[in-house]
């Protein structure tokens, strides 16, 4: 089994996500980068949403 979560560092695929009505579990930010990260949980209807994401980029 694959990872449980996303950990969106992407604003425009935060802001997809977002427009798909998917909800984000927390925000955090990377110790390393700094960089700012939206966890999601990654079920099915994330996974179409990535799917119809990465064909539209």
């Amino acid at each position: 089994m694959g990872n449980a979560y996303l950990y969106c560092y992407s604003p425009a695929m935060f802001h997809f996500l977002r427009a798909a009505g998917h909800r984000y579990i927390c925000v955090g930010l990377n110790e390393k980068t700094g960089g700012r990260f939206w966890l999601f949980a990654k079920d099915d209807a994330v996974r179409r949403t990535l799917d119809e994401y990465d064909a539209n980029k």
